[in-house]
């Protein structure tokens, strides 16, 4: 009886850790690629980061764009957006993009206010919110 309820602690433990690993409603803001992990290797971008993800998210509709911010210190966005739609299949959150050329999807393996991971093509991306930046993250 006692490994009973053992198990069931252990079980709502696991459960609920998992349930707050994906807060959607942080998506939106600046993200930097921390790095990549591929087969058990790891990928790390050198240099200062020049170029970030910015995602707009109002649920379940968003758009992606890159930005840049440059040495002047002014902030210059890509002309290019791509919408997306966040879809929650089987308890798991998806980012579906659309752009004029092609369609895919990424997994969000995990996300809070200050680390993004993201999954897509055997390749798992670890975003985390740059700290060289002034602007507020929304």
């Amino acid at each position: 009886m006692k490994n009973f309820f053992l198990y069931l602690l252990c079980g709502l433990f696991l459960n609920c850790s998992i349930s707050n690993s994906i807060e959607i409603n942080k998506l939106s803001g600046y993200w930097e690629i921390d790095f990549i992990t591929e087969k058990n290797e790891k990928f790390v971008p050198k240099g200062n980061p020049l170029i970030y993800d910015h995602y707009y998210l109002e649920y379940p509709k968003g758009v992606l764009n890159k930005v840049e911010f440059r040495l002047d210190g002014i902030l210059s966005s890509s002309e290019d957006v791509t919408p997306f739609k966040i879809e929650k299949i089987d308890k798991k959150y998806y980012i579906k993009f659309k752009s004029r050329w092609y369609e895919w999807s990424k997994k969000i393996s995990y996300l809070d206010s200050k680390k993004l991971i993201l999954e897509h093509n055997k390749k798992s991306y670890n975003y985390k919110r740059p700290t060289l930046l002034n602007p507020i993250n929304e």
